[in-house]
């Protein structure tokens, strides 16, 4: 476990501020610095990155999230399995994402999928069935992306959204665009990712319920969060 996360995980777990006992300040003890030795047994075990069991809801301006689908193309990988790659750097480190891939091959990839049967599902006597189509308005230039990491990714992922006093979407969203173009886009990003985002689109980030208004089967189809309801009419 890396220092930070380690300190943090520390003071969650005794609920006491650091430097401070009864009301007395303590004097902090000069630190001294960590050997490379040190940091990489605070590394710990990361056997548990294999399962990408928690989700992560965050939107990208439309420019950035095709250069994420781009690069996940050219390495011949998922867009899910390159979000988990840089989160990995981003949190822990080259050496330490070094190190999972080389002990767990695929540490990253998602698991094969199950084989599943479906059944045409018979209408029942005298109905016919109806199919509507439904999508959310989440605003002008605005993609959502949803991606499976491991709990204690997200976790630590929400430790330094926490430390700079923003949402762990936006701290997401922030950090993506900056390893796709990088800190030198800064002075231009608001003009080159322009978005309109509404309060929608924050609702799904955080899990609330969304509303939904009714759309053709066209624009259903090319939406990533449309819905399609089914009813059973009389004929």
């Amino acid at each position: 476990m890396w220092p930070f996360f380690k300190k943090k995980k520390q003071e969650q777990d005794t609920e006491i501020p650091p430097f401070h006992d009864g009301g007395v300040n303590i004097s902090k003890t000069r630190r001294t610095p960590m050997r490379f030795e040190q940091l990489i047994n605070d590394m710990g075990d990361f056997c548990d990155f294999r399962y990408h069991d928690v989700a992560l809801k965050f939107w990208l301006p439309e420019a950035a999230n095709e250069a994420l689908e781009e690069i996940a193309d050219r390495n011949g990988v998922s867009m899910s399995e390159s979000l988990r790659q840089l989160f990995t750097t981003h949190c822990y480190g080259i050496y330490a994402y070094q190190v999972m891939i080389e002990a767990i091959p695929g540490i990253f990839r998602e698991s094969a999928p199950p084989m599943l049967s479906l059944r045409a599902v018979e209408p029942p006597p005298g109905k016919k069935r109806v199919d509507t189509y439904w999508v959310p308005e989440l605003g002008k230039n605005v993609i959502p992306v949803k991606v499976w990491i491991p709990k204690r990714m997200r976790h630590d992922l929400q430790l330094l959204a926490d430390h700079i006093g923003i949402k762990l979407s936006q701290y997401v969203r922030e950090i993506v665009i900056a390893r796709l173009l990088g800190h030198g886009t800064l002075p231009m990003r608001p003009e080159m990712l322009k978005a309109e985002p509404l309060p929608a689109i924050d609702d799904w980030c955080e899990g609330r319920e969304v509303s939904m208004r009714q759309a053709k089967e066209d624009e259903y189809r090319s939406h990533l969060l449309g819905e399609r309801r089914t009813e059973w009419v009389n004929e």
